[in-house]
This record gives structure tokens, sequence and C-alpha cells, in this order.
């Protein structure tokens, strides 16, 4: 009423809206709840990244669905989506910031050397399944983004402060500001200090021990492969010398830019500095100061979204630890990403519409690379279209395609995407997708020439080395189209263990009567005589034994050509449910059914070792050596009888000792004759292939119970159908990773009165793991090759926990966390340090 005041109460309720947030990762920069997104997606909140001090970014993703976490050590780890972990990973697609993160060229992701803090970190989004129609080649898992505060949106100065077991030592600050109300600038930069889980690589200490007892030889055949020796010494020198010591540094800057109220324009640049043991794919590497940096520009204006990033690797003073020589990597990433969208019929139909473009520049001055070096770039380029069109206020119809082209692959890919989103109601989502992935070959698998140290075994005892080597552009072949091998390399060449010599019964046997003469005392006469010997594949024959243990006659031995690495297709089709109920309980369920052909492999060894069998070794030395020396000693002035007496009576001691000397001993190394593997030694060549296909299903299921609005519940339950493979030929291939894992755990939030807290039961099951060198497969039957060292990794059960409370009259907030409560020894990896607990405290102060 005019001229009067009116008071009403209006009570207002608090609901639990956070449980079902938004994501932008699912559509690659369109808005969709986590319900309705027509791909699998979950969110780990800033909320839950600041509260768990940790050393690693990857902590956070342990109550993750579908994410598979192996764990090397205090901060060094390999993360992938649903299964297919490897030493060296980079299946997951990883971005931050709609930046692609992984390191350049190598194509893996360390998310230790990401330069953000947890206080830059907005939310974590995870997409399972595959993603190539939006994002390109390398997603077949999906794709973790990691999106971080603006300056504009979140202003403040943070600073923290933590230490725990291992000596760690971890300290963060971010300090963000908003200029103006259309400009905002923020510094963060963290520190890492602690000692690594001690381990012991049986493979590097023997060939510590080697090179202690012949250092001569060992600082020799550095020269061979072009170190001068200065740089050969110093690789003798620190062969299987590891430093714990585990330090990082970072520091990233951001400015935000809001030029208007539809665009803006936002700079960041990032630098991390690592030391740490590294493991890749041929043996662990020691790393000091390995620098990663980028540079990122990125504008958005409307629905345009345009930016440009540069990612730069120096891997500083790092060498193997297998070998002692160095790794140099000085690789590069250039990308340019264009995007639009619009919609028509009131929005009822929308369009996406885009252009990436990947310039690969691997850097490694030989050492990565050999001879590769110089013609390794790589460049990619991507067009994509997506059509969501609203059928009905229940169903959406979302249908993407992608074509991308390759600077090595012969032709272009095409990648689809078709999904129908049922919308029962605004609570309840059922997504029914099929999707056609590709990953891409890396610069590794074309071009990698890498010496991985002395082999493994009675082989590395002998001087036979391990090498990794990529396909190259054109592929290579081990035999000529008759059948014969194109050529062998061997320890005991006078000319150098890495000259390629004719694979024949001859040659063979000359390198046999080297190696007897080093250890057996032989007068010069009949020294000479047994060099003259020349056996044929009739007389003698020569042998094979191959690293998974087949042997056989040269004669009957079949090794296919070495082709140009193809990119790996996968289809998918996907069935997945999310519901929110009473804003209190969220539950995803999702199953898949997936092909994959043309999986790239693992390196694995494909030369076998060559040698005479000893019985048969006998019998034609006997004869061949008496008739050879009656003749040698008739042309000296004996008799044809006297001769005779004599070479018979020598060859009844001498033929038996060389017997047994020579025979069934590994004396050289098949090989190819293609140039760039001339600059090793007597190499087992590990390669990639593409092998045949596979068929696999499986699901997960996740579930956040909002209990009372401080309690919180949440469990999460992933399987597959299998974790090991037999593809064609009999090749294995491993899932590295668990058939089932999954977590429960419980949390507490008092906004009010600045308490939380949580706990967190981990469970991973047992599963084989098989990655180049690293092979723990004793548990599969029937798979008993000589090398293998160690046993399948075993379940384990965890329990994390977190604490944390404001401190009264103050801005701080004191917090503690617990990995690994009970400190169950555990590995999650072969060639990784049994892992034990892992306890920090630390102190976090909000100056404004």
């Amino acid at each position: 009423v005019a001229g009067q005041t009116t008071a009403r109460n209006l009570p207002l309720e608090s609901q639990g809206y956070r449980l079902a947030g938004f994501i932008v990762t699912a559509s690659r920069g369109s808005v969709d709840s986590e319900i309705t997104a027509p791909s699998s997606s979950h969110s780990v909140r800033s909320s839950e990244i600041t509260e768990r001090p940790a050393p690693s970014p990857v902590e956070h993703l342990r109550g993750s669905p579908g994410v598979d976490i192996g764990t090397q050590g205090l901060q060094a780890s390999n993360v992938v989506v649903r299964g297919f972990n490897n030493i060296f990973s980079g299946s997951m697609h990883m971005l931050t910031d709609n930046r692609l993160a992984g390191l350049p060229s190598l194509r893996v992701n360390f998310m230790h050397f990401l330069p953000m803090i947890d206080d830059d970190i907005e939310r974590v989004e995870v997409v399972l399944g595959a993603s190539s129609a939006l994002y390109g080649p390398n997603t077949v898992n999906g794709v973790m983004h990691l999106i971080t505060r603006s300056p504009l949106e979140d202003p403040g100065t943070s600073v923290t402060l933590g230490a725990g077991e291992r000596s760690l030592l971890q300290g963060t600050f971010r300090t963000a500001h908003r200029v103006n109300d259309r400009l905002g600038v923020k510094l963060s930069g963290q520190f890492l200090r602690g000692q690594e889980w001690p381990y012991v690589d049986p493979t590097e200490q023997g060939a510590r021990e080697d090179a202690n007892a012949f250092p001569d030889e060992c600082v020799a055949e550095r020269e061979l492969r072009g170190f001068t020796r200065d740089d050969a010494v110093t690789a003798c020198g620190r062969i299987g010398i590891r430093d714990y010591g585990v330090r990082r540094y970072g520091l990233e800057a951001r400015a935000d830019w809001r030029f208007s109220d539809r665009g803006s324009l936002i700079g960041t640049y990032g630098l991390t500095d690592v030391t740490g043991i590294e493991l890749t794919g041929l043996s662990a590497a020691q790393t000091s100061n390995w620098r990663y940096q980028f540079a990122q520009a990125r504008l958005t204006y409307d629905r345009w979204f345009v930016q440009a990033y540069y990612n730069a690797n120096d891997a500083g003073d790092a060498f193997l630890l297998r070998d002692g020589l160095p790794l140099f990597d000085r690789s590069s990433l250039g990308v340019v990403q264009l995007q639009n969208g619009f919609d028509l019929f009131g929005g009822r139909q929308d369009f996406i519409y885009g252009f990436d473009y990947f310039g690969n520049r691997p850097d490694s001055r030989g050492s990565i690379y050999g001879d590769f070096e110089g013609a390794n770039d790589i460049e990619e380029s991507g067009l994509y279209l997506q059509s969501k069109t609203v059928l009905s206020p229940r169903f959406d119809l979302i249908m993407a395609g992608r074509i991308d082209a390759h600077s090595i692959l012969p032709d272009l890919v095409f990648s689809p995407r078709i999904a129908v989103v049922f919308k029962p109601d605004e609570s309840n989502a059922v997504r029914l997708a099929f999707n056609r992935a590709f990953s891409t070959p890396t610069a590794l698998n074309y071009f990698l020439d890498l010496s991985a140290g002395i082999a493994p075994g009675y082989a590395g005892a002998l001087g036979f080395t391990a090498r990794g080597f990529g396909s190259g552009r054109n592929g290579f072949a081990w035999q000529n189209s008759d059948g014969t091998l194109r050529g062998m390399r061997s320890p005991f060449n006078p000319a150098g263990a890495g000259a390629l010599l004719p694979a024949d019964e001859a040659t063979l046997w000359r390198l046999g009567v080297g190696a007897a003469s080093d250890s057996i005392p032989i007068p010069s006469d009949i020294l000479a005589v047994l060099q003259g010997l020349a056996p044929g594949g009739a007389d003698l024959d020569m042998r094979y034994v191959g690293s998974d243990g087949s042997s056989g006659s040269v004669s009957v031995l079949t090794l296919p050509d070495v082709p140009p690495i193809r990119e790996t297709r996968t289809e998918t089709i996907e069935l997945g449910w999310s519901g929110l109920f009473n804003n209190t309980l969220k539950i995803s369920v999702d199953a898949y059914y997936r092909w994959e052909s043309n999986f790239v492999s693992p390196l694995t060894a494909e030369t076998p070792l060559l040698f005479f069998e000893r019985d048969g070794l006998e019998q034609w030395l006997g004869p061949a050596y008496i008739e050879a020396r009656v003749a040698d000693l008739v042309g000296s002035g004996l008799t044809a009888a006297a001769a005779r007496t004599q070479a018979t009576l020598e060859a009844s001691t001498l033929v038996p000792t060389l017997a047994a000397g020579i025979g069934d001993l590994p004396l050289a190394v098949t090989s190819s004759d293609v140039p760039e593997m001339d600059n090793g030694g007597a190499d087992i060549i590990l390669t990639y292939r593409n092998l045949g296909a596979l068929e696999l299903w499986g699901g997960d299921i996740a579930l956040e119970w909002l209990v009372r609005p401080e309690w919180t519940i949440n469990a999460t339950y992933s399987h597959v159908s299998d974790n090991w493979f037999r593809l064609a030929g009999g090749v294995p291939l491993a899932l590295n990773a668990p058939a089932n894992k999954g977590t429960l755990g419980v949390a507490y939030r008092n906004e009010g009165r600045g308490v939380h807290g949580s706990a967190r039961v981990r469970y991973t099951g047992s599963f084989p793991f098989l990655s180049t060198n690293f092979d723990g497969t004793r548990c599969i039957p029937g798979r008993t090759p000589a090398t293998i060292q160690e046993e399948c990794i075993e379940a384990y059960a965890l329990v994390d926990m977190t604490l944390g409370f404001r401190i009264p009259r103050t801005a701080g907030t004191l917090q503690f966390s617990v990995i690994n409560l009970f400190d169950t020894a555990y590995r999650s990896f072969v060639g990784v340090p049994s892992v034990g607990r892992m306890a920090m405290a630390r102190v976090r102060y909000d100056l404004f």
C-alpha cells in the first residue's frame, strides 16, 4: 500500500547443485551438463584439490572412474584412461586450458612437469571414451583437461609450505590481481624436494660390474659409436649410479584482458625444472635440470576461439642409467587452432567447426634419433565439424566428423562420431554413442635410434647390447628375398662390434675361433688352420635363439619385414546413463565394447642370436680339422702318414675343447643393412610393429552421495574383460592395467567451522605387465621366455586420508594428508620401486 512498508520472510532452501556441474571438454568448448553430455564425464573440483596436500597433481585423480595410474615413485607416474598403460605413455590426451600438455616429440604425459600449482586449478575434467572426431589423433581412450582459474574471477594471494616423509619439502605461492574490471594478472610458483624410494635394477647393476671389471672395453665401445674419449669415460663412470634426490621448480604467469563483454585475450607462460629418475621405454634415465616450458595465447570472441602455443623441452644433463650415455632432447611443438560455432532455428540446431595444426620438431643431437636426426619432423593437421540437433525436448542427436592429414602416413584419416542422448527428465540422461578414433605414430615409432645399454642376462655378459630402433619412413627388412639373412653383428668382431658381417657359417666360425683364442691357448700355426676352415650350410648348421626362447636352424628361420608404422584405429560402442536424485545422489554407469586394429606394440626384441650347436660343431670340426691340418703339415715337410697321425692326435684334444668353448655360445646377432643401423654395436634390436586386431569390453560406475550437507560418500568401480592378449602370430600384448579396480571414500566438509577431512580405500587388482625390457608376466600360462625377471603385478588395497582445519583468528589452514596410511609396500609397474607411505603436513595462508 502506498506510503506503508510491507515485510515478508522469504525462506531459501540450499540444494547440492555442486554434484552436477558443467563441463566444456566433452563437446570441445560448448557447455554441457555432466548429466546430459554425450560422453561419460567426471570432474575433480577445486575444493577437493586444494584440500589434499600432494607431491604431484596425479594424486587428485585417484578417485576418478576408469583412470589407471602407474606410480613410479615420489612424483613420477603414468596416467591413462581405460588401460593400455606403458612405461613411457602418452595415450591419454592431456590438456591444460586447451593446450596439449605432453612433452613434445616424446609424446609422454608427465603430470609432474606441469608448472601450475593446486591453487591454480579450477577443476579437472575427465572424458572417458574416444574423442578423435573433435580433438583429433591420440584420444582413443579419452581426454583429461586441467582448467585453471582466471585472475579476473579469482583474485587473491595464497602461500603454502609443506613437509613430509621421504625428506619432502614443498612450497607454493599464487598471487592474482584484478588491475581493473577488464585486466587481471597472475603469478604462481612451486618448489619440491625429497628422496625417492630406492630401487636396484639388475641390468643396471650388471652393466656397472662390467664397466668396473673392463673399463677400457667400456670406453672403446662408446668411442666406436662416435663419442669422444672424455664423453666415453664420463658415460662409463656413471652407469647404474642413481641419484635418489628429487627436485622440482615451477613458475607460471598469466594475463587476462577482457577487451569487451563478448571477447577476451589470455596469455600464459610456464616453466618447470625437474631433477629425478624417469623411466623410458629402454631403461631408467637419470635427469638433472630437465626444463619444460610453454607460451600460449588464446583469443575468444563470441563463439570464435583462436589459439597458438609453443611447447619446448631441454633435457638438461640427462643420461640412461644402463649405459651412461647422454640423453639430449630439445624438441618442440608448435600448434595453431581455430574454432567457431553457430546455431539455427532458435538454437535447435548447433554447429561447431574448426581446424588444428601440429608441427612437431624433434631434436636430440643424435642421442635419441641417431642418423634419423634432421629428417624426422612430423606435421599433422585436421578439420572437424560437430552437429547437435534437438530432435525433441527429450532427444538430442550429436554427429561429428574429422579428417586428418599426417606428413608420413600415406592416407587421410576420417573419424566419425554419432550419439543419441535421451533425457526422460532434467535429472536423468541415457546416451548411446559410436566413435571411430585413431592414434598416429610418434616420432619415436618412426625415428628412434637409441642405445639401451648392455643386453640383459647372459648376452650382456658376452658384450651384446640392446638398441631401440624405429621403423623409419619406409621400413626395413631382416632377410633377403631368398630367405637368407641380410647380415649380422658380433661383439667378437676384431673390426668392431658394430660392423655388418655376412650372416653365413664361415664368418660365424671365424668369430667363434677368435672368441675361443681369447681364453684357450692355441699355437699360431694351429690357429691359422682353424681360421682357414670355411664351413658351408651343408657342413655345419647355423642355429638361432630368439628373445622369446624360440630356437632352431637358421635355414628355416623367418623374420618378417618391419613395415613403416601406421595409425592405430579404434571403434567403440558405448551405452551410458547418468542420474541425479533429489540433488543429493549422482550415479553414472557406462558400458563399452571396443574393436582395435593396427595396435602399435611396445618396443619388442626382434633379432635372434646366432650360434653353433655343440654336438653338430664337434661332428663337423673333427674331420675338417684333420684334413686341413694334414695338408698344412705335409706342406711343412712331413710325410702324409706322419701328418695324419699328428693331426689326429691334436684333434683328440683340440676339437672337444673348442666345441665346449664355442658350441651353444651366442657369437653374433641378426641385423639389417639399413644405413641408420650402422652407428651402434652388436645390438639386439627392439622395434615397433603394428599388431593384429583385438576386442574387449568393459564398464565404469561412479557414485557420489551427499548424505548430509557436511558428509559425502563416493565410490567407483571399473572392469575390463581382458588384460592380456595374444594377437596374430602369438604376439603378446598386455593392457598393463588391472581388470578390476575401485574406490570407496567418505568426506566431511564444514565450511563454517573451517574443518574438512576424508578417507578413501583404493583397490587395484593383479595384472601382467609387459613393456619393452620390463617384463612381469610369470602369471601367464606358457609365458616363460628366458628374459623374464619379475612376477606379475600383485593386487593391493591402500587407504588414504586427509584432514584440515582453519587456524583460529587467522587466515591460515593446517592440512594433513597420508597416502597409503598403513605403509603397504606395493608396486604398480615393473621396473619401479616398491612404494610405501607418503605422509605430509602443509600450512596454507590466504593473505587476501
